[in-house]
């Protein structure tokens, strides 16, 4: 056999080949009706023909699956073989009960709803094949045949055999009687004439009327004869078919009918089709038998073949092939693996220029050809699919309808017809599926919003409880444990359950672990005794029953606590918020995405069996919109769940959610009596949408919206809250809802469970969609000023209400007098900016001023933290700077004192202050000055304006007193022009005259500025001497000593300022008798020329000998004042200490004042003036150790035992310079240390 080429196969059905010689014309139908299919067919037509053209072949199958094409096979061979003379048999109706043969109702009337083709009874298989072989021909065929049917009469055949019939018997008569014919002229011609007409006129007359009869007699013959009906089949006694004999089978009794058929007729090849369906294997049997009997009757000449279609699996292998005399098998025309081409063929797909294939008349996509094809494997059912497809899409007319649901739900009607008519009855498994989704849904949303309950209850404590601190609590749950039969026992550690100590500070931790305070079975306080020494432990009593009834509160409160603030209490506010998202998508969920996120698990038990159903109800395909693809809509009708949710608001039992899809929202509407449109049973997205777009002055309207203001409860604040994140008609619902909703803000206000961000988004919607009015109202609704205070209390209000009308945030804010505390500039308004701070709608304070500067100088606002008002001047922002300067005072306390890191505000700044604030408050400005670091390089330019002279010289002594002003001679001048050599410029003179005296001098620095400041008491010495050192004098100054310090006379007198005269020592002598050394000394040549016309006294003379700078040239002179003989002890010591030229006579009665100690000295600075015999005498006098040396008239050693220090020293060195000794090592020994002096023999 040759092989089938099943792609040709479904191009030919792609291509859309005419059947039957009629096309699919414009409508797009095909018929169902089997298929010419030539090319694909050859090889079955030449089986087939080859075995109908054998003699030994009378029974032949066509075998296949249903759909396979057998029927085409067979259409196509009588195409090919047109003159085979054959019989059709198709029993492919026969699945509903008939009447017999003989017009009784069939017991299968009977029959229960679980009836198949199965219990269809033989006879009425047998009955049926019996019809179609006797109402095949023609009653003429088979005249003696006792079957008798209802024949239909020809009105004109009718006529003309009465016409005929007339003319004969005419004929006959007139032949018979020849004289009547020529009477029956005369009367003609007479009746003709007497109306008038001629011999001709009145034969056509006469001609017209007999035809006339004739036809009236045919119309009333029709009649009777059509109205006459045989009440059955009469085959006579023994042929006749009843159910009195049951027993014999119809083929049986009709046997002879049968064989008598054939007999008459010439058909050779009958087709028996759909046959197998019925699963009775015994008719075979029976025909087998019959189509022997018929080709072994002898009078039947000729060969008659039976040709059987049936399904494969109808026999076993061994069955087949004996019963049938030749099988031809059918390879199928379509299956899961093509079905998807042909249906693309069906639904005419071309492929579009991107490559992909499109159906050109509707919108299904290639995908979903592939989806669903699979489950499709008949061509008669993929034909009729699309069929069915075409009538309902061009009768249910409306442009919401989806081509590929409506496929799908045609599908589903053609696969499962009984539960599509189920459905279209509300009622099963589809209608069970959706059911059991709003049952699930509503399950889920309980389990969610038991979640949420706990999580909301915590943020509700947290935000009342009144110890606001987990510190706090915890204190006060310590205290509570402490406490015990009437006694605290201050704690230092807990023990619990005999297991780890915890110190008191170790449990005030934010992270310790609080579960270890739940199931306490036993508690261990330990404490320190009041003399705190000594450790003592404490067993607490009915811990268990404490912590029962009190202390699980305090656990509690904790533990809500740790959600009070920072990133705890924002991930608990998140979970609320996506629990709340999660419900509310819930709730909108379509059956599609419900499956998709939860699984398939709540779907009906049973779905499992409908396999395409289940794929149909997973992919959307069928989906909450289903009756609109299988029903009319009547303009006034409802559905069942539509008219469930009206009962449920009668009831006032919320019977659906929120997201429940009212399709007929017209009607649904009308039923709604006013009043319940404020019930909460009434909430509905889409109804919502309705109220909004279509109602816009309906009353129902008011109703509606106005329920949101009047319910007490969360339903309405809820379903505001799921409105507006649903997304759709957000500014239309708030405008409506700002009419009526006066609680709104401030229920989303309180609503601890919201982030703040989704809050700022609810009033955007507010702002930007309510008039002012309404606006006001809600903010003052309960006096709680609530759109205020949450603008006002979050520096980034104004960013977050960025997306408000700037007109519209400045009318609320000046419309409700709001004062900002803080504002973040950034991501804010700038035209909302401007007008807030143009118009001081803000608090005077840091941020805010902050805020300000950042707005206009963003380059100066980092000078605000140590630079305030330096920042504020700099900005000249007019109305910032009225507003200070309003309340200078407060300002300068709050920033510019207030703010310990202001400490660098530039010098204008701080002159500004002074000059606005030292004639009314010259602390504030002490303060200012105290705090602000300036230093004035030009004192002249502080206090320069409009300062009173008494509070610049205050201002001024501070800034001398804390050196705050450059050290110069014109800082100097500046301030003793003004106010002269107070107190406080000596004291600032005397600490920075090194800087003064290096600054340039000035015109008004001359001698008498020069001498007030020297001659001034609290001028240092020191200060003087710097003047000095830097300021020469062209002229002297005169000074009057007498009231000049000594160290400052002095000081002069060394600086020349007290130039030397002869006169001018006398004065020195007489007024400042403690500098006449000095000025003598300065002076000393002149007075060392002047000295013997100048009287000295011996103190005089004993001090200038002392003065160790005076050279020793000139003290010989000095002490040559007095004599020798006027020697006095003092003068000795003052010549024994001092070395220099001195008469030996001065010496020698020197030696005589003084003591041992003395005249050692004395021979230490006077050895030089004695002989060496002197010298031994001199020894010999001072005793002592020293005597030892006075021999010298041998050389020889003395160890002398005196102290090793610098005297001794210098004395022996003297007697050594003098050649009196030679040298004087030291020694020491254990005890002591001594000289060995070797003594000069003379």
């Amino acid at each position: 056999m040759k092989e089938l080429n099943l792609k040709e196969k479904i191009q030919n059905l792609i291509s859309g080949q005419q059947k039957n010689g009629c096309p699919e014309g414009k409508f797009g139908y095909r018929d169902l009706t089997p298929e010419s299919d030539t090319k694909n067919s050859e090889e079955y037509i030449r089986a087939l023909h080859w075995a109908i053209k054998n003699k030994e072949v009378k029974n032949i199958a066509l075998s296949g699956p249903y759909g396979a094409g057998k029927s085409s096979v067979i259409k196509t061979y009588l195409e090919k073989y047109p003159k085979t003379k054959y019989l059709s048999i198709s029993l492919a109706a026969f699945s509903t009960p008939t009447k017999s043969v003989n017009g009784e109702d069939d017991n299968t009337s009977s029959l229960a709803d679980d009836w198949t083709l199965d219990d269809v009874d033989e006879n009425v298989i047998e009955e049926g094949i019996l019809k179609q072989l006797f109402y095949r021909v023609d009653v003429g065929k088979i005249p003696q045949s006792r079957y008798r049917k209802i024949k239909k009469l020809s009105y004109w055949k009718m006529f003309f055999s009465l016409l005929m019939l007339t003319v004969v018997a005419s004929v006959v008569y007139f032949e018979i009687n020849p004289n009547v014919l020529e009477d029956f002229k005369n009367t003609v011609i007479n009746n003709g004439a007497f109306f008038h007409l001629n011999q001709w006129s009145s034969y056509a007359v006469f001609i017209v009327t007999i035809f006339v009869v004739l036809l009236l007699i045919t119309t009333v013959l029709k009649y009777v004869m059509s109205n006459f009906r045989v009440a059955n089949i009469n085959l006579g006694d023994k042929a006749s078919i009843s159910k009195k004999e049951e027993k014999e089978s119809i083929f049986d009794k009709s046997l002879d009918e049968i064989v008598y058929f054939f007999e008459s007729t010439t058909y050779d090849t009958v087709f028996i089709e759909d046959l197998d369906r019925f699963n009775q294997p015994n008719i075979f049997i029976k025909l087998r038998e019959l189509n022997t009997v018929i080709n072994n009757y002898d009078n039947i000449k000729r060969k008659v073949v039976f040709i059987y279609a049936i399904k494969d699996d109808m026999f076993k292998d061994e069955e087949r092939t004996k019963f049938f005399d030749f099988i031809v098998p059918v390879i199928p025309y379509i299956n899961a693996t093509n079905s998807g081409e042909i249906l693309r063929g069906l639904l005419k797909f071309e492929k579009g220029a991107d490559g992909v294939y499109k159906s050109k008349n509707y919108d299904i996509s290639d995908r979903y050809i592939w989806k669903i094809s699979p489950f499709v494997q008949d061509m008669r059912v993929l034909t009729n699919i699309c069929n069915e497809f075409l009538v309902y899409k061009r009768t249910l007319k409306t442009t919401k309808l989806k081509d590929e649901e409506m496929f799908s739900m045609i599908t589903f009607k053609n696969l499962y017809p009984k539960e599509f008519a189920e459905l279209q009855a509300e009622r099963g498994i589809v209608k069970q599926a959706f059911q059991e989704k709003g049952t699930y849904v509503n399950a889920e949303k309980e389990k969610l919003e038991e979640l949420i309950v706990p999580k909301r209850k915590i943020l509700e404590n947290v935000h009342n409880d009144i110890l606001f601190g987990l510190r706090e609590i915890k204190h006060a749950f310590l205290g509570f444990l402490s406490y015990d039969n009437g006694t605290y026992y201050p704690i230092k550690n807990l023990q619990i359950n005999n297991g780890s100590k915890y110190s008191y500070g170790e449990i005030l931790k934010g992270d310790f672990d609080l579960t270890k305070f739940e199931n306490i079975n036993q508690l261990i306080i330990g404490y320190y005794e009041s003399n705190g020494y000594y450790e003592q432990s404490h067993t607490v009593s009915n811990i268990k029953q404490k912590m029962a009834s009190e202390g699980s509160k305090y656990l509690k409160r904790m533990n809500d606590l740790q959600f009070s603030e920072g990133p705890k209490k924002q991930e608990l506010i998140l979970e609320i918020q996506n629990l709340e998202v999660t419900i509310a998508k819930i709730d909108g969920y379509s059956l599609k995405e419900l499956i998709a996120e939860f699984g398939e698990d709540f779907l009906p038990e049973g779905i499992s069996e409908y396999g395409f159903l289940k794929f149909l109800l997973i992919n959307g395909y069928i989906n909450e919109s289903y009756a609109d693809y299988i029903n009319y809509f009547h303009p006034n009708s409802i559905t069942k769940d539509e008219n469930d949710y009206l009962r449920s608001i009668r009831m006032r039992n919320r019977a659906k959610n929120f997201a429940f899809e009212i399709k007929n929202l017209q009607q649904v509407s009308d039923r709604i009596y006013d009043a319940e449109y404020r019930q909460t049973e009434t909430l509905n997205y889409i109804l919502t949408d309705f109220m909004l777009i279509q109602c816009s002055e309906k009353t129902n309207k008011k109703y509606y919206f106005d329920g949101f203001e009047l319910d007490k409860g969360v339903e309405h604040y809820q379903f505001t809250k799921e409105y507006i994140e649903r997304g759709q008609n957000v500014n239309e619902f708030v405008s409506e809802l700002c009419k009526y909703y006066r609680h709104m803000w401030k229920n989303i206000a309180q609503d601890v469970s919201l982030l703040d961000e989704t809050k700022y988004k609810y009033l955007s919607l507010i702002l930007n969609n309510a008039t002012m009015d309404q606006i006001v109202i809600m903010d003052e609704v309960d006096r709680s000023n609530c759109i205020k205070n949450f603008i006002v209390e979050d520096e980034k209000s104004l960013a977050c209400l960025n997306g408000v009308s700037a007109d519209v945030l400045i009318e609320v804010i000046s419309r409700q007098a709001i004062v900002f505390r803080k504002i973040n500039n950034v991501g804010a308004d700038a035209k909302v900016l401007n007008y807030i701070y143009q118009n001081d709608m803000y608090e005077l304070n840091n941020s805010m001023v902050s805020s300000v500067i950042n707005f206009y100088h963003s380059d100066l606002a980092d000078g605000l933290k140590n630079a305030h008002y330096t920042t504020i001047l700099n900005a000249e922002i007019n109305v910032l700077n009225k507003r200070i300067w309003d309340n200078f005072e407060d300002y300068i306390n709050h920033f510019v004192l207030g703010i310990d890191e202001n400490n660098s505000e530039e010098i204008s700044a701080v002159e500004d202050i002074i000059e606005r604030l030292a004639n009314t408050n010259i602390e504030l400005v002490i303060a200012v000055l105290d705090k602000e670091k300036v230093n004035w390089d030009n004192l002249d330019e502080c206090c320069e304006n409009n300062v009173e002279k008494e509070k610049r010289k205050e201002i001024w002594n501070y800034l001398l007193e804390n050196s705050r002003i450059s050290s110069t001679w014109k800082n100097f001048e500046s301030y003793y022009n003004e106010f002269g050599i107070t107190t406080e410029l000596s004291v600032w003179v005397n600490e920075n005259c090194s800087d003064i005296v290096k600054s340039e001098k000035t015109d008004k620095i001359d001698n008498d500025c020069i001498k007030n400041i020297i001659t001034n008491s609290e001028i240092t010495v020191q200060t003087v001497e710097q003047i000095a050192d830097n300021y020469k004098c062209d002229e002297e100054i005169e000074f009057d000593v007498s009231k000049l310090p000594v160290d400052k006379i002095n000081l002069l007198i060394r600086k020349h300022y007290i130039r030397y005269t002869v006169s001018k020592i006398e004065k020195i002598r007489s007024l400042a008798k403690d500098s006449f050394g000095v000025y003598c000394k300065e002076y000393i040549d002149d007075f060392v020329n002047d000295l013997p016309s100048i009287p000295l006294n011996e103190r005089e003379i004993v001090m200038l000998l002392n003065d160790t700078t005076i050279d020793k040239k000139y003290k010989r002179g000095i002490l040559e004042k007095i004599s020798a003989s006027s020697m006095t002890e003092n003068l000795a010591k003052t010549i024994a200490n001092n070395q220099f030229n001195v008469d030996k006579a001065y010496v020698e009665y020197a030696w005589k004042n003084l003591d041992n100690a003395g005249r050692h000295m004395l021979l230490v600075n006077h050895l030089q003036v004695y002989s060496i015999a002197e010298i031994s005498r001199l020894l010999t006098d001072l005793g002592g150790e020293w005597s030892k040396l006075s021999d010298n008239k041998s050389r020889h050693k003395e160890e002398i035992s005196i102290d090793v220090n610098g005297h001794n020293e210098k004395l022996l060195s003297q007697l050594q310079r003098k050649g009196f000794i030679t040298s004087y090592p030291e020694k020491k020994d254990r005890e002591k240390s001594f000289f060995e002096v070797w003594v000069k023999q003379q």
